[in-house]
């Protein structure tokens, strides 16, 4: 499902993307203007070019996760600003189990559960908060995100069997439903095993320890008080390394809320 090899550009892309991190966090503390605690809930796929050829199975379903997060906001000049982040983003994404099943096999639903934690740097445009009690901004920039964990769970469903017919004297199917009840009990309910295997362990193999990319975004602040707001955004961030050699890169959006808080 995931193989790895870092790669050297993947590599150096990583480290300049933790470099430009690294510098706007280096502003000058006194310059900080806000800090903002934020969570909700996201939507990962994976995706690739080379998925097809490799006859790899694609994580184009979503996998729902936790996003959560603290950053610290750095005006700039106007309405424009920098918001240096850290944060939980939970990747991957879902193989679909067909709608229609039949009696005769067994299903299996696998889900790519790949946790990060992400920094970003973003810049931030908007309305100036002085304006009125609404702040809307649009958001872009950078992230890089280091991986914490990853594992795939497999779900193996077995269907109940298929409802036999009515049998010679039985009037209609309400008694041959009590029939079949009673002859099979409890086996006419279809059966799942759940398993979970490590990236790296059971046929599963290795994703990159390191994703980087971009994220593009918008939302909007309410003024709660004079050093409150309650802000609503959502945030698009697509990988633009390949986490492992079958050209798989990850897609994530976040829907949040939060308190942002002025501290300067």
């Amino acid at each position: 499902m995931f193989a790895g090899s870092a790669g050297r550009s993947s590599a150096k892309a990583a480290v300049h993307a933790v470099a430009l991190v690294l510098a706007l966090a280096a502003a000058p503390l006194s310059a900080q203007k806000t800090i903002g605690l934020r969570a909700g809930i996201g939507s990962a796929t994976l995706s690739g070019a080379n998925l097809d050829a490799r006859g790899a199975s694609a994580f184009d379903a979503p996998r729902y996760g936790i996003a959560a997060g603290v950053d610290a906001g750095i005006p700039l000049s106007g309405a424009l600003g920098a918001r240096i982040g850290l944060g939980l983003a939970q990747k991957g994404g879902a193989v679909k189990v067909p709608p229609s099943i039949s009696a005769s096999r067994s299903l299996t639903e696998s889900v790519a559960q790949i946790d990060y934690v992400q920094f970003s740097a973003l810049l931030r445009a908007g309305t100036a908060a002085e304006e009125g009690r609404l702040n809307f901004g649009f958001l872009a920039g950078p992230w890089v995100a280091f991986n914490l964990s990853c594992q795939v769970a497999v779900t193996t469903v077995e269907p109940p069997p298929i409802r036999p017919e009515v049998p010679p004297g039985i009037p209609n199917r309400v008694g041959a439903a009590r029939v079949t009840g009673a002859a099979t009990g409890s086996a006419r309910a279809g059966s799942a095993q759940d398993t979970d295997v490590a990236c790296g362990e059971g046929g599963v193999s290795e994703v990159k320890s390191t994703d980087f990319g971009v994220a593009v975004g918008g939302g909007f602040q309410v003024k709660l008080t004079d050093s409150l707001d309650l802000a609503f955004e959502v945030i698009y961030a697509r990988g633009l390394s390949e986490i492992d050699d079958e050209g798989k890169k990850t897609n994530h959006v976040a829907f949040q809320s939060g308190l942002v808080f002025a501290i300067g």
